[in-house]
């Protein structure tokens, strides 16, 4: 079982650690630093950001906070959108285990499972869209066992780098 609760200013430490760790540096801190990372979700969980991203915290029971995830409306980046080709009202998120202890036993597609159901409870029947980086198994392996489809590889012009990226869609339903 997996738990999500809005991240808080509280978790920032926390999600500072995780930025630091090795299997997380590597997908998450390409075109910033973990510090730039981190005032950026300050600014975000104070409520001085106004992007639409909604930040939570992924907890396991019995085990506490093991990592978190975002969430956004790709119509809030019209030319990301368009470049992505997403259908209107699309949802998009980024994730990631970041207790080292934590990877490597399924937690990953339990997350990315509650994560669904709860965008879904939000925006009921939203198709979603993802872009791991293409090198990234383990984040294509837990969207595919949530039944995510891959539509595409290639580099993304808004992503920092220009390594091809996956580009999963789950279509929309309940």
């Amino acid at each position: 079982m997996i738990e999500l609760r809005p991240m808080t200013e509280a978790d920032l430490p926390l999600v500072r650690r995780w930025l630091h760790q090795p299997h997380v540096a590597r997908w998450w801190l390409q075109d910033e630093t973990a510090e730039q990372q981190l005032k950026e979700y300050a600014d975000c969980v104070a409520g001085r950001d106004h992007s639409g991203i909604t930040l939570l915290i992924v907890v396991q029971p019995g085990h506490g906070p093991v990592g978190w995830c975002q969430w956004y409306r790709w119509d809030d980046t019209p030319d990301e959108a368009r470049e992505l080709g997403t259908d209107p009202d699309d949802i998009g998120f980024d994730y990631a285990i970041g207790d080292p202890g934590a990877t490597g036993r399924g937690l990953g597609t339990r997350m990315i499972a509650a994560l669904v159901k709860h965008v879904r409870q939000h925006h009921p029947g939203c198709g979603i869209l993802v872009e791991p980086e293409a090198a990234n198994a383990a984040s294509r392996r837990v969207l595919e066992r949530n039944g995510f489809e891959l539509i595409d590889v290639r580099p993304l012009a808004f992503e920092p780098n220009d390594q091809p990226m996956a580009i999963y869609r789950l279509a929309g339903g309940g």
